[in-house]
Formats: structure tokens, C-alpha cells, sequence
């Protein structure tokens, strides 16, 4: 039988407290060996499994943290180092703690929960006593108060103990707590969370004022999940604005160019000016934001994909398939290694326009069928529109004009649920094409009105 992989803690505090953390690996060590079969176990990590890196340390930390299911702080004397963070985080260990109440509130991380302790000395830094008066204002995060060594040791066995019979389970968490720079980042991203959330629901005008009010606040990811709702309203140039906004972030210094994020602000105003009929652009664009992501971490795979799925639209549409091919093969490819079966749908999407427009329906009904079971059983989303749209055009090609009627229409309820005003109308062209196929051209003429 395999043994069950340990859920990762991340330990972090600034220096000084060498004695204290080697305590906390001692007691997650002697919970390890304590615990019954079918073992629930945990590993501790921090900085030091960090390789050397060109880019800011603290971003190759961060996302470590984001891989991790726990975080512990810890705070005694010091409150440490300025980071160098665009987001004014006063020391490192500052800006790990609120990465990790970020990765809280978002479903698909693996941060379970966050446990702050205040470790005893005479005179902590100034930052340390407002964090804890922070805390305790506004009771956004239970913490504990340690005596001593003995009493880190006790305290965190309990919290060990609290943890294990739910290590399996993520529950999203929104926490009201500004950092020392008194920038509402993470109002900035419940904001974010909300108003994605509200347009899934079909609220889509509650859902992109959230999504404005958190771009207002917010940095790039606010402002790139803005332009996506404002580019599915219909509102291009005002997308293109949201996403310059983003890039504005990296070339004005802010942030770092060579990042999975700055890639990201680049390829979404490439996919805008694809919708533009901007082809030559947007490939050049989409070209060069590729070299920006070097690294296979996961964060960077997936817009890498992103990557690779704009360039083969792009290609497609300047009628070079063979390289279109390339790039959604070669998506398709580390898309399936990785296990990322949700976007291997969109590959197989992607794909199966590809051979409908280089005459291979039977292989294009391969990949749609292929995603279809991959989105079977998923909650509605603009992925599953774009699916039927595609199968009913293939129905359509097929000359079973009948059968994509149910396609269509499922795509056009779709649509207009998260106000994809785009995906709306060439719903709707598809519905009327299949009722005028059927020979129903009454209906035909009704859906086009």
C-alpha cells in the first residue's frame, strides 16, 4: 500500500529564533511517529529549501508557501528585514503571513490554516505589538500567546492535534487584517473571489462591480480578472485598459518583468487584440511573454498553457495550422503530464477547431467527446459554453442539425448566466443554424431576432 504524502507546514519566522523552530520540527517529528496507520503526517519547510534564484528571494518563498497546506508564524524580538515588496510588507516574515492568509481564501490552494505565535521577550519590535493589537482589534485570526520553550512544545500539539482530522478538506477563509503598509490586499482579493463568484452564479452586473472595486484596490490579478468579465460584457477597449493597468505594474518598476504574472498581464491584452483582428500583434506579443515564463513550477505551467492556447488561436487565424497545431498539441501535451484534466478540455476544444478547419471532423470529434467527459459532472462555466457550441457545430457539420439544437441551447443559457455577451451571440447563430438545418426555419428566424 502507498503511503499517504505528508501535508506541508511552512515555517516562518525572522532570525533569532534558530532554537524555536528546530522545537517546532522536533514536536511535528515526534507527532509523526505518534500518530495510527493510515498515517496523517506532516512536513515542515521554510526558506531553506529555497534554491538560488535571479528573481526577488522572497518570490521564490512565496510560492513555496503556496504549496504548502499550513503556515506557522512565529515572532519573538525581531520583526526583520524589509523585502523589497512592491506591496510595502515591512519584513519577510510579514509578507509570508498575509501569502498565506491570500492562499486561505482561494479554493483552489492547499492552505488549510495559519496559527501566529508570540514568543516572550522584554522589548519586541514595534511592528510585533501592532500586529498583535491588530489581531486582537479585530479577532481575524486566533493566535497564541507562548510562555515558554515547554509551552510552544504543548501548544503545538494541540494545534497538530486540531489539524489532523481535517487535513483533507479545504474551506476558503476571507480574513479582515491589513498589513503594516495599511494596503487592503486581502479586501482586495475577497473582492476579487466575490465577484468571480457572483458571475458564476449569473449576477454578472453585482459581479463586476466587485470586480471594479477590487481592481481599484488591488494589483495585477485584480485588474487582469476585471478585464476578463469587461472583455465578456463586450467592453474590449475598456478590457485592454484593465490589462494595461496590469502590465503597468511590471514596467513601471513595481514588479518584477520576468514573473508567471507579468506573462499573464502580457498574454491576456495578446488574446484582446486577437479578438481585434490584431493577429500579427498579438503573436509577437504572445511569442515574447513565453520567454518570461522559464520555470515548471505549477503557478507557471498553467499560464504557460494560456500561453501556448493563444498563440495556436492565433496562428489559426493567419492560416499557418501547422504551427497552430504545434502549440495546442504541445499545450494538450503538458497539460495531460501535469494532470490538469480541467484544461485539458479547453486543449481538446482548441484542437478540435484546429482539424474543423483543416478538414478532419472525424479527429474533431474525437476531442470534443474528449472534453466532454472531462467537463462531465463540473459545475457550468464559460468552458462548458464553448464545448457545446462545438458540439453542435459539428452536429451541424455532421448534417445531424437536429441533435445540436440541445448543444445550442444549453451554450446560450450558459452564456448569458455569466454575461458573456461574445458567446451569447454566437450561440445564438449556432441555435438558428441548427432549427434552419432541421428545417424548422420559423425558429430559425425567432432566435435571430
Amino acid at each position: 500500500m502507498t503511503e499517504a504524502r505528508p501535508y506541508t507546514i511552512f515555517l516562518a519566522s525572522p532570525s533569532g529564533l534558530e532554537a524555536e523552530r528546530e522545537i517546532v520540527r522536533d514536536c511535528v517529528a515526534e507527532f509523526n511517529s505518534a500518530v495510527p496507520s493510515p498515517p496523517v503526517s506532516f512536513e515542515v519547510v521554510g526558506w531553506e529549501q529555497v534554491r538560488g534564484t535571479a528573481r526577488r528571494p522572497q518570490e521564490a518563498i512565496n510560492e513555496l508557501i503556496s504549496e504548502s497546506h499550513f503556515l506557522i508564524a512565529m515572532l519573538g524580538e525581531r520583526w526583520g528585514s524589509e523585502p523589497g515588496s512592491p506591496w510595502g510588507y515591512t519584513s519577510g516574515t510579514e509578507e509570508e503571513l498575509f501569502t498565506a492568509l491570500l492562499d486561505l481564501g482561494e479554493t483552489e490552494r492547499p492552505m488549510r490554516d495559519v496559527w501566529v505565535a508570540f514568543l516572550p521577550h522584554d522589548d519586541p519590535a514595534a511592528q510585533i505589538l501592532q500586529l498583535r493589537d491588530r489581531l486582537t482589534q479585530n479577532h481575524a485570526l486566533l493566535y497564541e500567546s507562548i510562555v515558554d520553550t515547554h509551552d510552544l512544545y504543548q501548544k503545538l500539539g494541540e494545534r497538530l492535534r486540531s489539524w489532523a482530522p481535517s487535513v483533507g478538506v479545504k474551506v476558503a477563509n476571507h480574513l479582515d487584517l491589513r498589513p503594516s503598509s495599511g494596503k487592503d490586499v486581502l479586501r482586495a482579493a475577497r473582492l476579487r473571489l466575490r465577484g468571480q463568484k457572483l458571475v458564476e452564479l449569473g449576477e454578472p452586473l453585482a459581479g463586476l462591480s466587485s470586480l471594479r472595486d477590487a481592481a481599484l484596490i488591488g494589483g495585477p490579478t485584480e485588474h487582469l480578472a476585471y478585464a476578463q468579465q469587461r472583455a465578456r460584457s463586450g467592453d474590449l477597449d475598456g478590457a485592454i485598459e484593465s490589462t494595461q493597468d496590469a502590465i503597468d505594474y511590471f514596467t513601471t518598476g513595481q514588479g518584477r518583468l520576468h514573473t508567471t504574472l507579468a506573462a499573464e498581464a502580457f498574454a491576456a491584452q495578446a488574446g484582446l487584440f486577437r479578438r481585434q483582428g490584431r493577429d500579427l500583434e498579438a503573436v509577437a506579443r504572445l511569442e515574447n511573454a513565453l520567454t518570461l515564463v522559464r520555470r515548471q513550477d505549477p503557478i507557471a505551467l498553467k499560464v504557460r498553457c494560456r500561453i501556448l492556447d493563444e498563440l495556436g488561436l492565433a496562428y489559426q487565424k493567419l492560416d499557418d495550422l501547422e504551427t497552430a497545431r504545434d502549440r495546442l498539441q504541445t499545450c494538450l501535451d503538458e497539460r495531460t503530464a501535469a494532470g490538469l484534466k480541467v484544461d485539458q478540455a479547453q486543449s481538446h476544444i482548441n484542437l478540435a477547431r484546429l482539424e474543423v478547419a483543416s478538414g478532419g471532423i472525424a479527429l474533431a470529434v474525437e476531442h470534443a467527446e474528449s472534453a466532454q467527459a472531462t467537463l462531465r459532472g463540473l459545475p457550468p462555466s464559460a468552458l462548458h459554453a464553448n464545448a457545446e457550441v462545438l458540439c453542435a457545430q459539428l452536429k451541424i457539420r455532421t448534417d445531424q442539425h437536429a441533435a445540436g439544437v440541445a448543444h445550442a441551447e444549453r451554450a446560450l443559457v450558459m452564456n448569458r448566466q455569466i454575461a458573456n455577451k461574445r458567446g451569447e451571440a454566437i450561440s445564438l447563430l449556432v441555435l438558428a443554424q441548427c432549427y434552419g438545418g432541421a428545417g424548422d426555419a420559423e425558429s430559425a428566424l425567432m432566435t435571430l431576432i
